[in-house]
C-alpha cells in the first residue's frame, strides 16, 4: 500500500512539473510568437527614432507637431483672453510662449505627449537674462501706430498703491482723477512701470523726452507721467519703511505725487500687461478712459521715442466732425427739415 502511494505521489509530482513548465515557457516566449497577427511590437515605420537627448521640446500652446490641440487649450483659454491682444511681443522672447501662471507646455517629441511644466523648472532661473540678451532688453515691442480705439483694452486694475506723498490709491482711476469730462481724448498719461533698478534705471530715456516735448509744452495739461515701482515678496514687505524713504531721495520733490509704490503679489497683474520679464522697463500710453493705446520696453532709441511722441499727440488730438454728410435716408445731418 506504502508503494502505491509513493508511485502515485510520485507520478503527480512529475505531472506538476510538467504542466508548470508549459505554463512558464508560455509566458517567456515573445508576444509575437504566441500572437503571430498582433502588432504591438511594431514600430510606426514614418516615425525615425530620436535620440534620447532630444525627445522633449517646449514650444507655444497652440503648436502641435501632430497637429492636434492641445489639451491644455480650454484650461488656460480664459486666463489668457484677459491679456491685452495688441501688445507685440518680440519673436524672439520667452514671454511669447509663457502660459498664465509661469509656465510652458513641454512635449515628448517621440510619443507627443504634452506636459504643463513651472517655467524656472524648464528654462532655468536666469531665463529672464538670457532674454534680455537675445532681445536687447526688448520683450515688448513698440507699437507703430495707437491702437485703435475699437481694439483698445483697459488698462488692469490694481489696489493699494502707496504714492510718495502717503497717499493710497488704485489704478486705473488714479490716472484719470482730473478728467472730469470723461472725454478719452482729454489726457494722455505715460505709464512707466518697473520691478527691478535695472529696469528704472531704462525708464528715463522715455520719461525725458515725453516731459520736455509735451508735459512742459503749451498743452501740458494734457500730458502726465506715473511712476510705479512693483515690489514682489514678503522681504518687500517687511523692508517697505526703507523703500520709501530711499525712492523719496531719488525722485524729484515735484514728481512725488505721480510715484507709486505697491508691495505684494501682482503675477496675475503682470500676466495681463505681457510683463514677463522683471528685470526690465516698461512703459504704456493710456487714454482718458484708462485704455492702453501704445506700449514699449527696454530703453527708447531715437526713432521710438519719436514714434511714441506721435502717438500721444494723436491721443489728444480732438475729434474731426463731418459736417453736411449726406444720409441717404433722409435730409443732410445738421441741416432743419422744413
Amino acid at each position: 500500500m506504502a508503494s502505491i502511494l509513493t508511485g502515485s505521489s510520485s507520478c503527480f509530482s512529475r505531472r506538476c512539473t510538467q504542466a508548470f513548465t508549459s505554463i512558464y515557457c508560455h509566458i517567456s516566449a515573445p508576444i509575437a510568437e504566441r500572437h503571430p497577427s498582433s502588432t504591438v511590437n511594431q514600430r510606426p515605420s514614418t516615425r525615425p527614432f530620436i535620440p534620447l537627448k532630444s525627445q522633449t521640446a517646449t514650444r507655444p500652446l497652440s503648436q502641435s507637431p501632430f497637429e492636434q490641440p492641445s489639451i491644455y487649450e480650454a484650461e488656460f483659454e480664459k486666463l489668457r483672453m484677459r491679456r491685452i491682444k495688441s501688445i507685440r511681443m518680440h519673436p524672439d522672447s520667452t514671454g511669447k510662449d509663457i502660459l498664465p501662471g509661469n509656465y510652458v507646455i513641454k512635449v515628448n517629441e517621440r510619443t507627443g505627449v504634452e506636459r504643463k511644466v513651472i517655467l524656472e523648472h524648464e528654462m532655468g532661473y536666469f531665463w529672464a537674462l538670457k532674454e534680455l540678451e537675445k532681445t536687447n532688453n526688448k520683450p515688448i515691442l513698440s507699437n507703430e501706430s495707437i491702437i485703435p480705439a475699437a481694439e483698445a483694452e483697459k488698462f488692469p486694475t490694481l489696489t493699494g498703491l502707496n504714492c510718495l506723498n502717503d497717499e493710497v490709491v488704485d489704478i486705473p482711476d488714479f490716472f484719470n482723477r482730473d478728467n472730469q469730462t470723461k472725454d478719452a481724448t482729454a489726457q494722455c498719461t505715460l505709464v512707466a512701470i518697473s520691478c527691478k533698478d535695472f529696469g528704472a534705471k531704462l525708464l528715463p530715456s522715455w520719461i525725458d523726452p515725453f516731459t520736455s516735448q509735451l508735459v512742459n509744452s503749451s498743452d501740458g495739461y494734457k500730458f502726465q507721467t506715473v511712476r510705479i515701482t512693483i515690489n514682489e515678496g514678503r522681504i518687500a514687505k517687511l523692508l517697505s519703511p526703507l523703500i520709501l524713504s530711499g525712492t523719496k531721495k531719488n525722485i524729484p520733490t515735484e514728481d512725488h505725487e505721480r510715484t507709486l509704490l505697491y508691495y505684494g503679489n501682482a503675477e496675475e497683474w503682470r500676466d495681463i500687461l505681457r510683463m514677463h520679464n522683471m528685470y526690465t522697463g516698461y512703459v504704456y500710453l493710456v487714454d482718458g478712459i484708462g485704455r492702453v493705446r501704445w506700449a514699449g520696453s527696454g530703453g527708447g532709441d531715437e526713432e521710438e521715442v519719436a514714434n511714441m511722441i506721435r502717438c500721444a499727440k494723436e491721443l489728444v488730438a480732438p475729434v474731426k466732425k463731418v459736417v453736411g454728410v449726406v444720409n441717404s435716408m433722409g435730409p443732410r445731418v445738421g441741416r432743419r427739415v422744413q
